[in-house]
């Protein structure tokens, strides 16, 4: 990101030396750049190196013998300090700005610099903007796993793992740039419409797959290079739907974490990555295994931290699908029924909390039932499934919250599960605009609308809302009474009530708001009024005309509704 400009490596003349004579002025010492990479005997001098290679020219016009380069120190993670700094608020940062070429300056010209990348977590699509990547194709398919690949993990994994350190460990770490390139294409394969490029792809993506295997086998890097790009490769076998191979991973990043824990030490730089993120994505990861397999680890599995939680999961098991309909079906069955608990829920009792792990432990064991799918029917209609999935857990933590169970502070940053539901309908509506139509064969139960409506109602920013609403008037998916211009306009008057009476969008659910039908009018109406005491006596009343609806229609709508358009079939 720096160019010569900027840190001053272009310079050729030494700096002057400073003079012993006594001065009326006290000295003042002349600013120069920082280096980290510079030869052995401009360290030794403690002099600026230009870092020529094979001999830098700051010994050579002085005549000097240049010892050249220590090795370069390899760490994917540096041990954090005691304390983590907080990152500076917006007006900081703006403040600083025109400090800005100065701190670029605190590294050599060919160091990337990723500190205001870290500052601006969880934005990384400015990474892909780093030079010297590779290839054309490389950059495309790294920029492509920065905007999708890494955003569709993070939703079910680690997101500061796979947006922000995996990223940053492209550029040291050739094992894992591979398996990261390799993973990116076979996700760009698997999106893909054009089956020509879908092959091309794949070739790169076998490509990338064996270098990263190289890479491992010539470099030897130390033990958390070796288990990330384990779970990376895990990963990467999952999206292919090579359940068998994806076990294998993760069954070798188990045996090594398991070594580790034995002989590490307490001032190990390896500690702070594998505790506090390869080893959860461990325990996450284990959790796609099928019990058959899982009983295969029980030596191993004690060097994992697992909960009872977890253990549930492993437990459960349930019959293979057999193609999409399968899939889709169980997805629904969950989602109805973590709708019916939470429109019923009067308090949390020990069968409830059971019921809500249990419908938990079903949803992590759908995702590993859909992998051996993922090449399978449509792209759409596989691109839908996991929208509902990801929309199941919002459901699933709205539940867990209106019980008592979580709390809003422990969601992870970065995770942001109703903004990945957005971006995923833009972009089959982009890229697939005739997805929706109704003559589509076979009709989805759970259709398009309803992911996308939960999005505009719950999300907790406006601006997801606000995307989720022009996503829906652009889908001309018809479910029943049910349809994106409908879901819009209802999602677009909680938007105005959150507005008129300055309320963060989060204050105002939509079991808030009642809604009736008026068959005489053919109109909806849409009534609210605040819980607040401060907004006593003020109430907003909005009516939508639906001249196309019949009765019977219109008396579903308001359940309808509430259930955010998943229809009780």
């Amino acid at each position: 990101m720096s160019s010569s400009e900027e840190d001053g490596s272009t310079s050729e003349h030494p700096p002057r030396r400073a003079s012993h004579l006594p001065t009326d002025r006290g000295r003042t010492k002349k600013w120069a750049p920082k280096t980290f990479n510079g030869c052995l005997t401009c360290k030794k001098r403690r002099i600026k190196c230009d870092e020529g290679k094979p001999s830098c020219q700051r010994c050579l016009k002085s005549n000097l013998d240049c010892s050249g380069y220590a090795p370069p120190k390899i760490r994917l993670f540096e041990p954090a300090p005691m304390s983590t700094p907080t990152p500076p608020p917006m007006s900081a940062q703006m403040s600083a700005k025109g400090t800005s070429t100065i701190s670029a300056r605190s590294q050599a010209s060919n160091t990337l610099q990723f500190q205001s990348y870290l500052d601006n977590y969880p934005h990384p699509h400015n990474l892909a903007l780093a030079p010297s990547f590779g290839t054309d194709e490389d950059y495309r398919s790294f920029q492509f796993f920065l905007e999708k690949t890494s955003s569709l993990i993070s939703v079910y994994s680690q997101p500061y793992l796979w947006t922000v350190l995996l990223p940053q460990a492209t550029f040291r770490q050739p094992a894992i740039k591979h398996s990261i390139l390799a993973l990116a294409t076979l996700h760009q394969s698997l999106t893909n419409l054009e089956s020509t490029v879908a092959a091309r792809e794949n070739h790169a993506f076998m490509s990338h797959y064996n270098l990263a295997i190289r890479a491992l086998v010539t470099d030897k890097p130390p033990v958390d290079v070796v288990l990330t790009t384990c779970v990376i490769f895990w990963a990467l076998e999952n999206f292919n739907g090579s359940g068998e191979a994806a076990f294998d991973h993760m069954k070798a990043a188990i045996k090594i974490l398991g070594e580790w824990k034995a002989t590490k030490r307490p001032d190990d730089p390896s500690n702070d990555l594998i505790t506090k993120y390869i080893e959860p994505t461990i325990c996450e990861g284990i959790k796609f295994a099928s019990k058959l397999r899982v009983d295969q680890l029980q030596d191993q599995m004690k060097a994992l931290s697992l909960s009872t939680q977890d253990y549930r999961v492993l437990n459960l098991e349930h019959p293979a699908f057999e193609d999409l309909e399968q899939a889709e079906r169980y997805l629904r069955d969950c989602i109805m029924e973590i709708l019916r608990l939470t429109m019923t829920l009067k308090s949390l009792t020990p069968t409830l909390r059971d019921q809500i792990e249990e419908l938990e432990a079903r949803l992590n064991k759908w995702m590993h039932l859909f992998q051996p799918l993922t090449a399978t029917g449509p792209v759409s209609q596989r691109k839908m499934l996991v929208v509902h999935d990801i929309a199941a857990y919002c459901l699933l933590s709205r539940l867990k919250l209106k019980a008592g169970i979580s709390d809003p502070k422990t969601i992870q940053p970065g995770r942001d599960r109703y903004a990945f539901i957005v971006v995923e309908v833009e972009d089959m509506l982009k890229y697939d605009p005739y997805c929706t139509e109704l003559n589509q064969k076979p009709a989805p139960l759970l259709g398009f609308v309803p992911a996308v409506f939960l999005a505009a109602t719950t999300a907790p920013k406006a601006q997801t809302r606000q995307r989720a609403i022009n996503a829906l008037r652009l889908l001309d998916a018809m479910h029943g009474p049910w349809c994106g211009r409908l879901a819009a306009s209802v999602a677009e008057v909680m938007l105005e009530i959150s507005q008129q009476f300055s309320l963060a969008v989060t204050e105002l659910d939509i079991e808030q708001m009642n809604f009736e039908y008026d068959l005489q009018k053919g109109q909806l109406r849409l009534f609210w009024q605040p819980d607040d005491e401060h907004l006593q006596g003020f109430s907003y009343v909005k009516e939508l005309d639906l001249p196309h609806v019949s009765w019977a229609d219109g008396q579903r709508l308001p359940e309808l509704i509430q259930y955010f358009g998943y229809c009780k079939l």
